[in-house]
């Protein structure tokens, strides 16, 4: 019989809840200790701990469903801008941003979803640098 997830989290102790998000986003063992306030050999051993496993899992599942969810808002803005500056503009800026545009759809009907490198609308920024834009 499977447990339930509240069950799971119910185990985990105030370190443990501490250490979490820091865990699911990728920090270091010794990061996500220091802030617990345990040693990080005490973080490797709840690495053990299937309920604690269960939970960091699931605490990066949540993480990736919200960082999915902005990078599709941040996509129709990005494709937005492109087509703007395709229309405007210097005759270098239309060129790079169409450029852009046409190896994202060729990347993607390849199977290569390029478009997904960007995690929110400061990355528009890069890409304007990358085009050569100054904003």
């Amino acid at each position: 019989m499977t447990k339930k997830p509240e069950e799971n989290d119910a185990k985990l102790t105030q370190q443990q809840l501490a250490a979490m998000p820091l865990l699911a986003a990728g920090s270091k063992k010794k990061d996500a200790a220091a802030a617990a306030g345990v040693c990080p050999q005490t973080v490797s051993e709840w690495f053990r701990e299937p309920y604690f496993v269960a939970a960091l899992r699931k605490s990066r599942e949540e993480l990736s469903g919200q960082a999915a969810a902005r990078l599709s808002a941040a996509a129709d803005d990005a494709v937005d801008m492109l087509l703007t500056l395709m229309k405007s503009g210097t005759e270098a800026t239309r060129f790079k941003a169409a450029t852009f545009l046409l190896d994202q759809v060729l990347a993607t009907k390849e199977g290569n979803p390029a478009l997904t490198n960007f995690s929110g609308p400061e990355d528009l920024q890069t890409l304007f640098v990358a085009l050569g834009v100054n904003v």
